[in-house]
């Protein structure tokens, strides 16, 4: 049984099917013996840094000595350095390794031409339509598809002698919204300045209000009679600006993607120029976009499941001992029709797409519905231990033949008992980067229980002894923070309808949230419990002893059971401050509040009840009299005077009450009936000193 690891970055959430999709298929036709793993993330689809990291990080989950051969489409991936790491981490490896378009040293290639296929089509607009004025829309300038497309066109144009200017080429990225604005900033690198897209707002003196709807100025403020001359007006300024456009336009403008080159036709078109009276345009992808956009895209075509196909059958030869070509090449095929002014070279079936398009919106409702309800089943989970099986309940629809979800092991104790306070503010709870030994197998479907649910590594938890399945993993993370992951076996539903990301993001949502509540209980807690604690002493000052002895109060009334409730005030504190000052009347304090706490009994629950007064409440146990009890606070005091080296003796006055059970007076009715007993007391003491 082989092991193959595909690691890819999805465009904007789009998950490309195609590769494992093609390389599954060849691997059949061969009758061979092969899984698939997939680790597929989202980096570039958000904005936020950490997040991205987050995604990414599921790279460091396998090891790669464990795989019989490597797989990588990172064309997509924004930051070089993940890249970079990813390739050092392969090249240690020693294990085969293919690259899907991209070229690396030291890995297999697989993809098209992307130079020769530009070079061919930027000749075509030469030779066939005698461009001499050209300008490329690029696409990202460190995207390697994009640099050798645009290396070709620079090398086309230097063949047959025509100039490229640094402002006849705009780099951005492969979106429709960067062929609308890359259009307009071509047009204002090439002397037209008014040019503004019109989403930026009527004030803008140009085209935007020109082109755009009326909703301020002269035109919008003007009366009913005076329509008629301002749309006169308008439409002669319409004409101006096109023809003050067109004289600046060039013959052609070849775009890197079908992307860019449908969103500079319907920018051209918002201006009133027309595709390809006016100019040309070219894309490259052949997209469905580009195929029944009107007019037809001019594109390259290639087809992507013979690029995971091609992997596959580079990786057999490799395999079976044989040395592969260091780079395989699929066909391409342009395709010159509207957009170029070459007309249509065949009818595409519209109808029949018409029909493809109106049931992948019926079937995008159906699963938009099923993914409201799993958000909402999710929303419903009150803990970690709740989330899982949601989270399983989705794949199962899916029909995936495994499921199996690890989180890191401080979630796993936030749905028990919970860790340590601090863990719920502790940044460095989590890992930035790689799974640490602490995760934990929560949930497993489809695969047998082992002797422990610590997740040390992939195998042989997921392995599967009959060949030709795909396990696709993806990340659990709080921004760059990992916690977790999950595996299905045979997602395929999930794959082909685009919901990988989608379930794992709502997912990933969900866990945030259950986090987030939890770390919110936990700073509650702590400030609670900085709220009826006394700073100086630790011991609960009178807020806590509303709060918990008046309900251990109510509880040993309900069980018949009397408290026994001391009041003690120590004896010369002014003294001690006057005498040895205030930093020694604080450390009086704090000890005697541990002689109180100390000597009141292991059960009793102290108070720091006001500047020199203290309360010790506690279940009164017959087999112990008060004053037995009051002697030890005294005891306590006397040894911890000792131990600290006091310079003073530890004093207290002490009176005490026994409550009954049966009467009706309140915990505050009984603390003051203890302190008027302390300071009968008090009074004694004095009158025998004297």
């Amino acid at each position: 049984m082989k092991k193959v690891a595909l690691f890819m970055d999805g465009w904007k959430r789009y998950f490309t099917y195609a590769w494992p999709l093609g390389f599954m298929q060849k691997i059949k036709e061969a009758r061979a013996d092969v899984n698939l793993y997939i680790f597929n993330s989202n980096g570039n689809w958000n904005r936020d840094d950490g997040y991205s990291y987050g995604e990414y990080n599921i790279y460091n989950l396998p090891e790669l000595t464990d795989f019989d051969g490597i797989i990588i489409s990172v064309n997509n991936i924004k930051y070089p350095e993940v890249t970079a790491e990813l390739l050092d981490r392969i090249r240690k490896s020693g294990v085969p390794a293919i690259s899907l378009e991209t070229a690396f040293d030291g890995l297999h290639f697989v993809g098209i031409d992307n130079y020769d296929a530009m070079y061919d089509m930027t000749r075509h607009m030469i030779e066939e339509h005698g461009a001499k004025k050209v300008w490329y829309l690029a696409g990202p300038k460190d995207n390697y598809e994009a640099q050798e497309r645009c290396r070709a066109f620079c090398d086309c144009m230097d063949v047959y002698g025509l100039k490229v200017e640094d402002e006849d080429v705009l780099f951005g990225d492969f979106g429709f919204n960067d062929g609308v604005t890359g259009f307009e900033e071509l047009l204002r690198a090439h002397g037209h300045t008014c040019i503004k897209h019109e989403k930026d707002g009527p004030d803008y003196g140009g085209p935007a209000e020109v082109y755009g709807e009326i909703t301020s100025g002269s035109f919008a403020d003007s009366a009913p009679d005076a329509e008629a001359s301002n749309n006169e007006e308008m439409d002669e300024r319409r004409l101006e600006e096109r023809e003050i456009v067109k004289k600046i336009l060039p013959d052609v403008i070849i775009c890197s993607n079908d992307n860019l080159a449908v969103g500079v036709c319907n920018r051209a078109e918002a201006l009133g120029l027309s595709v390809p009276n006016d100019f040309k345009v070219t894309g490259f992808d052949n997209f469905d976009k580009a195929a029944y956009y009107t007019p037809r895209i001019t594109t390259v075509s290639r087809i992507r499941e013979k690029i995971g196909a091609a992997a596959a059958e580079i990786m057999l030869n490799i395999w079976a001992g044989n040395n592969p070509d260091t780079s395989s090449y699929i066909d391409y095929n342009c395709i010159f029709t509207e957009s170029c002014g070459c007309g249509t070279d065949a009818m595409l079936n519209g109808r029949q797409y018409l029909k493809n398009y109106i049931m992948g919106v019926v079937e995008r409702e159906e699963i938009d519905e099923s993914t409201l309800d799993f958000t909402h089943l999710l929303s419903k989970c009150g803990d970690y231990s709740g989330l899982y099986p949601c989270v399983q309940t989705a794949y199962s629809q899916a029909e995936c033949k495994k499921c199996v979800m690890v989180v890191d092991r401080s979630l796993v104790e936030m749905g028990g008992a919970g860790p340590t306070l601090s863990a719920a503010y502790d940044e460095d709870v989590f890992a930035v980067k790689g799974y640490p030994h602490r995760m934990q197998i929560v949930y497993r479907q489809g695969i047998a229980d082992g002797d422990s649910d610590t997740y040390h590594s992939m195998f042989p938890l997921l392995d599967d002894e009959a060949g030709g399945n795909i396990f696709l993993f993806a990340p659990f993370h709080f921004g760059e923070k990992a916690v977790g992951f999950c595996c299905v076996e045979n997602g395929y539903y999930l794959m082909d309808k685009q919901l990988w990301s989608t379930v794992m993001s709502e997912v990933n949502v969900a866990m945030i949230n259950l986090f987030n509540k939890w770390r919110l209980e936990q700073i509650n807690q702590e400030l609670t419990a900085i709220s009826i604690k006394d700073p100086l002493t630790q011991i609960y000052n009178r807020e806590g002893m509303r709060q918990i002895a008046a309900k251990a109060f109510d509880k040993a009334a309900g069980q018949g059971r009397a408290l026994l409730i001391m009041f003690a005030d120590m004896d010369r504190l002014k003294y001690i401050n006057d005498t040895y000052g205030h930093e020694f009347g604080d450390k009086a304090i704090r000890n005697a509040a541990r002689a109180v706490a100390g000597g009141g009994g292991i059960s009793s629950i102290p108070v720091r009840y006001g500047g020199d007064e203290f309360v010790s409440i506690s279940i009164y146990d017959e087999d112990e009299t008060p004053e037995e009890r009051k002697a030890a606070i005294l005891e306590k005091a006397r040894e911890i005077a000792a131990q600290e080296k006091l310079p003073f003796e530890l004093e207290f006055s002490i009176g005490y009450v026994i409550t009954d059970p049966d009467g009706d007076k309140t915990l505050e009715e009984y603390v003051r009936e203890a302190d008027h007993s302390m300071y009968q007391e008090k009074m004694q003491r004095r009158i025998s000193r004297q």
